[in-house]
């Protein structure tokens, strides 16, 4: 890819779920090749770092749930195809409190 995902941004924080939105990619990422769009992310949970990933299957927009209440989460979307990856800024939000 030319470059990864754009204009990222978390649009609505709740206690236990976080929703993305990004740009929709142009004709060049999408015409001739196959790829693959994942969310990555961290946080701590007892004093303990965990990491996910999750493979996102719509366009612009992806609701990441599961997640514990009052959690700082970082996270960045990666987009891969056989050429190779690029990332996306990482992001650093808090879901709410329950």
């Amino acid at each position: 890819p030319v470059h990864g995902p754009q204009n990222v941004e978390i649009v609505d924080i709740r206690a236990r779920q976080l929703t993305l939105q990004w740009e929709p990619f142009g004709y060049a990422v999408t015409r001739c090749h196959s790829y693959n769009l994942t969310v990555q992310y961290q946080y701590v949970f007892n004093q303990q770092q965990y990491e996910a990933e999750e493979v996102i299957q719509t366009s612009s927009h992806y609701t990441l749930r599961g997640l514990r209440p009052f959690m700082t989460i970082r996270l960045r979307l990666l987009l891969s195809n056989p050429e190779g990856r690029m990332e996306s800024e990482e992001l650093v939000a808090q879901t709410e409190e329950d």
